[in-house]
């Protein structure tokens, strides 16, 4: 969803030819990995993985697109719409991680929080906050500079608890069963 909404505001915001062709190999691989994915979803629930994957993958990106392309008669005001909504989900899809560290803090372990994930996230966000800033593109700068800091508060976090000694009572609490989102 993000990469498809990403590759939109590159081609609706002129000089933003990288965001777009970035993104649009990203939308190329995100959905070779949601098909992986779909075809190793169990039979009881592949109708409704199908139909969560259709809304968030399809029928959201397509209403953003279309409705910004209508609501918005000027390309620069359509090219802000869009960098706004860009902008709110990268920064939603750097801060989710974030919730591992509640898990960390009070395991004591880096378990469920993998290192390559979180460098990735810091070295992308670093990426493309220097982009931003050579660009002088608010709409790429605040969700990356949030990412890039995110990341680095992550890799600390990482690098503080990594050799800790866990705490084994508090590990079972904090997996306790939770309440799947869709049921």
């Amino acid at each position: 969803m993000g990469s498809l909404l990403w590759t939109y505001y590159g081609i609706v915001t002129p000089g933003e030819y990288l965001v777009s062709t970035v993104n649009g190999f990203g939308v190329l691989a995100e959905s070779i990995y949601v098909l992986i994915f779909l075809f190793f979803v169990p039979k009881p629930r592949i109708l409704k993985t199908v139909a969560l994957v259709l809304a968030l993958n399809v029928i959201f990106p397509v209403i953003m697109i279309v409705g910004t392309r209508t609501a918005f008669g000027y390309a620069k005001t359509r090219s802000n719409s869009m960098g706004f909504i860009c902008a709110a989900l990268n920064i939603i899809m750097y801060g989710s991680p974030l919730s591992a560290i509640k898990t960390v803090v009070k395991t004591r372990t880096v378990k469920y929080m993998p290192f390559w994930l979180s460098f990735l996230l810091f070295l992308n966000g670093a990426i493309w906050a220097v982009y931003a800033l050579l660009l002088h593109d608010v709409f790429l700068l605040v969700p990356n500079g949030m990412g890039f800091f995110l990341g680095t508060v992550q890799l600390l976090i990482y690098t503080f608890y990594r050799n800790a000694k866990p705490n084994i009572e508090d590990e079972e609490e904090a997996l306790a069963p939770s309440q799947p989102l869709f049921s």
